[in-house]
């Protein structure tokens, strides 16, 4: 037999020896690339707040500055209505809560109504960014079940049941084509595992909020929210209420009257941001 020559043993040993295995980073260096090349091609390159140029509009519509600023105040609070208290303030019930009962149970915000969060809403209400919903949904989630926690809620079994958010008048959706509140309101019941119950709440054309006077804005909505009947399963249930901004709590006010006429149980409100004062 004639023997193999060292060229072709060498080709041998090479072809049953075994792959090399591709690099890990590599892919992760090509996802990154792509991902970002297609963020930049497809989605708006600049922060939605400050219009700084974005590095990966993919991970988030706002540059990290912004997004620092979109955090919830862990400050103290009124209790039954949010109010952020000032410093020198006794904690404890706000002027206006001593005054008249409220007639939902507690109302939660992430922050007051000022800087990038007072920014990013209006950016959401009148500009059509709704990329911002999520965003601005995930303090007012943190704020919420930190407030759950202090007040014993989901031991008590009292936990809301569902999330309603504040409905606009029919023709101003139609103008607008979507309900700020809604947005907001579809993260939040997704990670509190409850369901977002629509078209149980119903709001007449009146003129906007913001241009009526603070006094007149109890007159404004008087009446102007009609609730159809509960679904069977949230009877005298908990709920929770969904809107953007409290200001002086006459539109949140209205929406609950409506609910508890039809039957809700305890409901409370749950904003992104709340006016520095109530009045």
């Amino acid at each position: 037999m004639v023997p193999r020559s060292r060229g072709r043993q060498r080709r041998v040993l090479n072809s049953r020896a075994p792959a090399r295995r591709p690099s890990a980073r590599a892919p992760d260096r090509f996802t990154s690339r792509w991902r970002r090349a297609f963020g930049q091609l497809v989605f708006p390159q600049d922060c939605c707040l400050c219009e700084r140029t974005l590095e990966d509009p993919l991970r988030s519509p706002v540059c990290p500055e912004c997004a620092a600023g979109l955090c919830p105040l862990v400050v103290p609070t009124c209790p039954r209505c949010g109010l952020f208290l000032a410093p020198s303030v006794t904690p404890g019930l706000c002027g206006e809560c001593r005054a008249r009962r409220r007639p939902f149970r507690v109302a939660v915000a992430a922050a007051p109504y000022e800087g990038a969060f007072r920014r990013a809403l209006l950016e959401l209400k009148f500009r059509r960014r709704e990329v911002l919903a999520e965003l601005l949904a995930r303090p007012a989630i943190s704020a919420f079940r930190r407030a759950s926690v202090d007040h014993g809620a989901r031991a008590a079994g009292e936990f809301p049941a569902a999330v309603v958010a504040v409905p606009v008048p029919f023709w101003r959706g139609r103008r607008r084509g979507f309900n700020q509140a809604e947005l907001l309101a579809r993260p939040v019941a997704r990670e509190f595992g409850i369901p977002l119950v629509r078209g149980v709440l119903r709001r007449r054309s009146r003129p906007p909020q913001t241009l009526v006077s603070p006094s007149a804005r109890r007159r404004n909505v008087r009446g102007a929210f009609r609730a159809g009947p509960l679904p069977e399963r949230l009877a005298g249930r908990p709920l929770l209420l969904v809107d953007d901004v409290f200001t002086t709590g006459s539109t949140v006010e209205a929406a609950v009257r409506a609910l508890l006429r039809a039957g809700a149980g305890p409901v409370d409100v749950l904003t992104v941001a709340r006016a520095p004062s109530s009045r």
